[in-house]
């Protein structure tokens, strides 16, 4: 269980660290844009945690999917 939690990990933050160099090439510097804005978000406001992604806002419900194993995060993942 332990290694399929951290080849998980390893398998988001590659996808992160992808993100980041994405925006960073592509010289995002606003909020409003929408390579910023068309990530997922996490955001702690009011007491609550909260998930952006454009348009869309949710309270995040800390609902419990499983440890289901994660291939790759490809950018056909993020549309």
């Amino acid at each position: 269980m332990q290694r399929a939690v951290l080849s998980a990990l390893i398998v988001i933050e590659v996808h992160a660290k992808d993100v980041a160099a994405k925006l960073i090439e592509e010289n995002v510097t606003s909020m409003n844009d929408f390579e910023w804005i068309s990530q997922l978000r996490y955001y702690w406001t009011r007491g609550d945690l909260y998930i952006r992604a454009v348009n869309a806002e949710f309270v995040y419900g800390y609902e419990y999917l499983g440890n289901s194993g994660r291939l790759v995060i490809t950018p056909l993942t993020d549309r």
